[in-house]
């Protein structure tokens, strides 16, 4: 496209040069000069197709008039690629308009490339006198919360407002009444009841891609529905057959035309339904008959074949065989293939089987927790309970879900259930997105696991692994499962090009429309067949970028847009369908996008703080006290991704940070590895709690932390629940105790739950930190916690508090009731005196222990 756009351009170039030159002059010598002139001009636009605009002709303009015209021609040809334009690009040109350049911006990895892809482009320049895009870049990676004009360092030229004219022309104008009444260009569509129903309007008018939010003319009170997208298709979204967008409104229309997929059971037997849009035919064979017949299947159009059979019922097993249509694989034309949509296999490479979805679920009313009340326990079902010998299974964990409840949690999160390959897993090896790992157990119990834990007021969690499949025993499954594949990929449900590898498996084809039905109707599956109140989705950096560091600021590589649409189609669904169901993404590196709701961002509720947790353990491990960064830990306790509290989950100890694989140990030993039962050991790590347990966001503890367990995770190591939690039962009364706390069971601290905080004391040279948290609409309801992470007790440490009066110590964690080795350092009650202090109006003398956390309130 651009070489034939440079040629185009030299060809009207010598066209007016030759004609001018040859008319005025009559002179070979002339023309040669115009030829060579017109190849130098066409070069620069070939090197920036902003050049032409730029360029002033002087008298030559005024002389040759032709050359308006060619800019105007170039011009046109340059700006009907408006799909080329991006949505966020298009969003950086419009805060570079005259009125909004005042408007700020957050520095997002992918910013850099795009204000450089826009110069290129001939849109924007950098702002003379300015540091441009390389400063722009180092100054904010190392500094991604400040917000920042984006005009400081670059500038609209006349070729980004001509776009943006352009655009605005070309675009049907939109109005929305304040009855939802969509209007465009002039035409009635009809009523609108959400902004999927005003893009779908778009769509059908003209538009050459989804409106932006701000293309669309709302009447004032127009419903909050309509403002709220709950769903964005970038440009280059796929498109159904028809021409319908494939996005939310796309799929809804796709999910009404194609039946479930999978095997259904009813009551005049079982339909099967699979896609292998590339093979030549496709049978069903199975146990209902001694496998003894291939059970041809018909294809519907779409790749998807289907047969209904009266006698394949619940608790059969089965298998497709597929015929590949390729020649040059009909040497191995039967494939026999495992459904990708099995709810249950008798291996990870054995048969699928036919299951029932009648389940007694019994009359209990269950409501999803609030975000400012989950406090999260993270586990995994096959080291959680059981002795030494086969993993852990769900009914051994319904058995101790008496004890979560007792500790205060009202989330355990349960790390894969998925089928997965081998003996034993972490689970982040999948094989299926559908089935129930056999290993733990049936669905039927997972499904009891639920009920029971929501009838003791605990919700039920579950991670989902949907930035790769594998790496091992897929061959029987989602492996060139219908004997298509490229570039020696991995076929229909994978990339097959640079994108495939992640490093522990190939990475799905989020750009098919059927991978992504695939894994929105797995997401959907979890929540409502085992009415699960929440997903925790694996390695989301993995799944918008093809390369990305595992650690917070490891660095991105290149962007996948499809996974960017397929995280907010995914959620946009659950959104919809299932409002108040909580999505969680495991990112590490920081991107506000992933908490932000559509257009804008991935529509997360929440992701993982790495930050947090680098900062705390690195606070808390080394031996000597000047090591410990207080600045870090006050930059950690403070931080709101995006300005939201409870957009991050913050913690001391996960799966992956304790893991033994990993080198890694539980933060006891990470304390003292010597002697993690040690008085430092309990001290820091029970500090590192109350911290997890008192800043803003949503705690979360992993599994044995509350008894002090120092065993490294492995999936092999099963919780020593017999003598540990017997030892350190009053560590486990501690954290009993903040969980209270945190949640303001006993209306004192409500502060904790509050979106408020204010961090407004840091001790360097002593290692004493004070923050306050309190709700934003009651700001004089405050919490004040005080860390101190030095080995040196204060009984009077002086002290900035918000308000005067009486401030009642409601937790010090150096009670001689958590470990008798502990030594029960005063801390009495406050009574705050005149004078303000550390920027709050009033001081106060607390006592604190060594290496102790206090939590003071006020009586509401």
């Amino acid at each position: 496209m651009t070489v034939v756009f440079a040629v185009a351009i030299f060809a009207m170039l010598v066209d007016v040069f030759v004609d001018s030159a040859v008319s005025h002059t009559q002179n070979v010598t002339a023309a040669i000069i115009a030829v060579f002139g017109a190849l130098v001009l066409a070069l620069l636009a070939l090197a920036s197709p902003g050049t032409l605009e730029e360029l002033s002709f002087g008298p030559f303009k005024a002389k040759w008039q032709h050359i308006k015209k060619l800019e105007d021609e170039v011009q046109s040809l340059q700006l009907a690629m408006l799909s080329l334009v991006t949505r966020y690009e298009r969003s950086h040109l419009r805060k570079l308009v005259a009125g909004n350049q005042d408007g700020k911006v957050q520095y997002r990895p992918s910013m850099y490339q795009e204000l450089e892809r826009l110069h290129h482009l001939g849109y924007v320049k950098p702002k003379p006198e300015s540091p441009g895009l390389v400063g722009m870049k180092e100054r904010f990676e190392s500094d991604p919360v400040t917000q920042f004009p984006l005009s400081t360092y670059v500038v609209l030229t006349a070729m980004g407002s001509k776009y943006l004219e352009l655009y605005r022309n070309w675009t049907p104008k939109i109005e929305v009444s304040r009855q939802g009444d969509v209007t465009i260009a002039g035409k009635d569509f009809g009523r609108a009841e959400d902004w999927e129903d005003i893009v779908d309007y778009a769509m059908r008018s003209g538009w050459y891609d989804e409106p932006d939010h701000e293309d669309v003319d709302f009447a004032r009170n127009t419903p909050e529905a309509l403002r709220t997208p709950v769903a964005l298709r970038t440009p280059g979204a796929p498109r159904t057959p028809d021409g319908t967008p494939q996005g939310a409104e796309g799929r809804k229309k796709e999910e009404e035309e194609v039946p479930p997929m999978g095997a259904v059971p009813g009551p005049d037997g079982t339909e099967f339904r699979v896609w292998a849009p590339n093979a030549a035919a496709v049978s069903v064979l199975g146990s209902f008959d001694g496998w003894a017949t291939p059970h041809p299947m018909a294809t519907e159009g779409r790749g998807n074949w289907a047969v209904r059979l009266d006698e394949a019922a619940p608790g059969d097993e089965y298998k497709y065989l597929v015929t590949a249509s390729d020649a040059e694989l009909r040497k191995n034309r039967e494939l026999w293939k495992i459904d990708p949509y099995a709810r249950r296999l008798t291996g990870s490479v054995g048969n699928a089987v036919i299951e029932a979805a009648a389940f007694d679920w019994g009359e209990q009313e269950w409501q999803t927790p609030a975000l400012d009340d989950l406090v999260i326990y993270e586990l995994h079902v096959g080291t959680f309970s059981g002795a030494d010998g086969p993993p852990g299974r769900l009914s051994g964990l319904t058995e101790r879900l008496d004890v979560l409840a007792g500790l205060g949690v009202t989330a355990i999160e349960l790390m894969p259930v998925t089928e997965y390959a081998g003996e034993r897993s972490w689970g982040y090896n999948p094989v299926s997105a559908f089935a129930v790992a056999g290993d733990y157990g049936t669905p039927d119990e997972l499904r009891t696991l639920v009920r029971e834990a929501h009838a003791r007021g605990l919700a039920v969690l579950c991670d989902v692994v949907f930035n790769h499949f594998g790496p091992n025993d897929l061959d029987a499954g989602l492996r060139r499962f219908d004997g298509w594949y490229e570039n020696d990929g991995d076929g229909i449900y994978f990339y097959n090009d640079e994108r495939r590898d992640t490093g522990w498996g190939p990475r799905p084809d989020y750009g098919r429309p059927e991978v992504c039905r695939y894994l929105t109707d797995s997401a959907l599956h979890w929540l409502r067949e085992y009415r699960m109140d929440g997903l925790r989705w694996d390695g989301t950096a993995f799944i918008r970028s093809v390369g990305v560091g595992n650690e917070a600021g490891g660095g991105l590589g290149d962007g996948i847009p499809d996974g960017w649409r397929l995280m907010r189609e995914v959620n946009g669904a659950i959104g919809t369908a299932l409002p108040g169901r909580i999505r969680i993404a495991e990112d590490l590196q920081d991107e506000p996008a992933l908490t932000t709701a559509a257009p804008v961002g991935a529509g997360f509720n929440s992701q993982w703080d790495a930050g947090f947790v680098n900062a705390l353990r690195d606070a808390l491990t080394p031996a000597r006290d000047e090591d410990r960064d207080m600045r870090r830990v006050c930059e950690a306790v403070g931080h709101r991704i995006g300005g939201r509290t409870f957009a991050r989950v913050i913690y001391t100890e996960s799966h992956d940070d304790v893991a033994r694989k990993h080198e890694r140990r539980r933060l006891p030993e990470a304390i003292c590895p010597e002697s993690p039962r040690s008085w430092f050991a309990k001290k820091r790590s029970t500090l590192g709690a109350a911290a997890v347990l008192t800043a803003p966001g949503i705690p979360m503890i992993f599994q044995g932390q509350e008894y002090l367990e120092d065993t490294a995770f492995d999936d092999r190591a099963r919780l020593d629940w017999a003598t540990k939690r017997e030892r350190h039962a009053g560590i486990t009364q501690l954290y009993r105790d903040l969980i209270e706390l945190r949640r303001n069971r006993g209306n004192t601290t409500a502060g904790l739950r509050g979106t408020g905080v204010e961090t407004y004391h840091r001790n360097d040279t002593d290692k004493v930190i004070a923050f306050r948290r309190y709700p934003t609409e009651h700001p004089e309801d405050s919490t004040v916690v005080v860390l101190n992470f030095g080995n040196r007790a204060y009984p009077a440490y002086d002290l900035g508090f918000p308000r005067e009066g009486t401030w009642h110590v409601r937790f010090n964690s150096d009670a001689q009731a958590y470990d008798s080795t502990f030594e029960n350092a005063p801390s009495n009650d406050v009574r705050t005196r005149p004078g303000p202090r550390d920027g709050q109006p009033c001081t106060g003398t607390v006592g604190v222990g060594k290496y102790s956390a206090v939590i003071l309130s006020q009586e509401s």
